[in-house]
């Protein structure tokens, strides 16, 4: 989420070229501190499901065990690879316009720079460059990232690719995320805590309802990770599971301590496995993680959501769809989120954080049009490769597609090898479509809900803000709530709030 959410996507890696190693030393176990994984790799590797112990070692998300320098060379060479390929798609589609860049996309270009082919970059951006030349050598590029993931494909991987999707579709996805029992039942645990805390709220009783099984929520796993630039959590489609940074939960865990306590419980839980013990077994702290992050996990169940309902995201485990974050996704996540704030304003407002949440439910309030191009905004600014609105991961689709139509083939299997890449290329293609239909549906449905509660959300806000500041222990705290309470109050035009605030006004003075 923004900005304390991610989207589950792999963060842009700078492109680099890995050297040959000698047959002994890449059958050695990996030592990633050692083996060319900075801070922006090693994100990305999380994001995958990598494990990367304090010791060196680099787990694999499937098999649980160390691997080595050979097998970690070459995910950290997909990784970058794939940054590539997502960094000159997003630069194809920008110069197929044929328009003048504006100078937000000069801007999204100097931030890609570092994954495009060297050069390109400040070939775009040259005002004497022949652009014909320009375009020419982004397409070479894009080629030859895109030669490097389908020489790496075999038939078996075509095959399972181009099967129907179905709730079981065959794809690169990891089964269990946990690395060990203890963090399966602090997972579990945050699970059901997240049931039980979102379950109280009507609203949130709808989300939880929409991971149904059997008549009763089925939630996805919770794991507790390292992320990155202040990122909270995240839904990974890989996974299927819902990822929280470790330092965020971390923080709430301490906040259940008087503060004179909290410097040496923050300290005696500074390696992963004293936190998970520690979390296993005190359900006040899981309780504390939840209750803290609440609609923060509102926004990544609806990304889940949307996984079991439609297939995009299954597509992109299959490589199918670029690995892209979908604006219409977010777009709908936010809304939820904000909706479920909006029901525990009105039902429970004591429960409700002061915090980033907060501030864009009322920015949606205000304004919904506004709240949402500042949104998409916010979120290509973070993320200009992968975070494109559908029309855009169409474009790239067909781009894919007429690329593969074009391709010369000689043998038979290469002929059934292509003819199962357009198949699967095409319903791809097809689905993209469906989606961007449906969604348009969705919103033309939600936002009048939104829209026509307006004033009713100025009562519940003016209302929270008059809560606060009678709980208030600081005098300026007070003051500056009141002011917000009856701004609120005013806007929502209910007498009975007016007056309560002015009358608590009164008293302060």
């Amino acid at each position: 989420m923004r900005p304390l959410l991610a989207l589950a996507v792999i963060l842009a890696l700078s492109p680099a070229s890995l050297s040959a190693q000698a047959p002994a030393a890449a059958s050695a176990q990996a030592d990633w501190r050692r083996d060319g994984v900075d801070d922006r790799v090693k994100a990305g590797l999380t994001s995958l499901g990598w494990r990367l112990e304090d010791d060196g070692r680099a787990l694999d998300p499937k098999t649980k065990a160390p691997v080595t320098k050979a097998v970690l060379d070459k995910a950290v060479l997909d990784l970058r690879q794939g940054a590539r390929r997502a960094a000159l798609e997003t630069v194809n589609l920008m110069l197929s316009t044929g328009k003048p860049l504006q100078p937000e996309d000069r801007s999204k270009i100097e931030t890609l720079a570092a994954d495009l082919p060297p050069g390109l970059a400040d070939a775009i951006l040259d005002p004497a460059s022949d652009m014909n030349k320009v375009k020419a050598m982004a397409d070479a590029g894009l080629a030859r990232v895109a030669d490097y993931f389908e020489g790496s494909r075999t038939l078996a991987d075509r095959q399972a690719a181009a099967q129907p999707v179905s709730a079981g579709t065959p794809g690169p996805r990891v089964d269990l995320p946990y690395y060990t029992a203890s963090e399966r039942s602090v997972g579990e645990k945050i699970q059901a805590s997240a049931r039980a805390e979102i379950g109280r709220d009507p609203f949130g009783k709808t989300v939880l309802s929409r991971l149904n099984v059997d008549g009763k929520p089925d939630l996805p796993p919770f794991v507790i990770e390292d992320q990155s630039n202040g990122v909270v959590a995240q839904y990974d489609y890989r996974r299927r599971a819902v990822v929280l940074d470790r330092e965020a939960v971390l923080a709430s865990v301490v906040g259940t301590v008087p503060p004179r306590q909290a410097s040496a419980l923050r300290a005696s839980l500074s390696t992963r496995a004293a936190l998970m013990s520690y979390l296993d077994s005190q359900p006040e702290a899981v309780a504390a993680v939840v209750k803290d992050n609440d609609a923060v996990i509102v926004h990544e169940l609806t990304h889940a959501w949307q996984d079991r309902r439609d297939p995009i995201f299954r597509e992109m485990a299959r490589g199918n769809i670029p690995d892209v974050q979908p604006l219409e996704y977010e777009e709908e996540a936010y809304k939820t989120k904000n909706l479920y704030l909006r029901s525990k304003l009105k039902n429970d407002p004591v429960s409700v954080k002061m915090n980033d949440d907060l501030v864009d439910y009322e920015m949606m309030t205000n304004g919904v049009e506004l709240w949402e191009q500042g949104l998409f905004d916010g979120i290509e600014g973070a993320s200009p490769s992968r975070a494109i609105p559908l029309k855009g991961v169409r474009a790239i689709e067909a781009a894919r597609l007429e690329r593969v139509r074009n391709r010369a083939v000689t043998t038979s299997e290469e002929q059934r090898a292509k003819a199962l890449d357009l198949q699967a290329l095409t319903r791809g293609n097809r689905q993209l479509t469906d989606l961007e239909s449906a969604h348009a549906k969705r919103m033309a449905a939600l936002n009048p809900s939104i829209e026509n509660a307006q004033k009713a959300s100025y009562r519940d806000l003016g209302n929270y803000y008059l809560v606060q500041a009678l709980r208030a222990d600081r005098a300026p705290d007070r003051s500056t709530y009141l002011d917000r309470a009856e701004t609120y109050a005013k806007a929502s035009g209910n007498k009975a709030l007016i007056e309560e605030v002015l009358q608590a006004k009164e008293k302060k003075q």
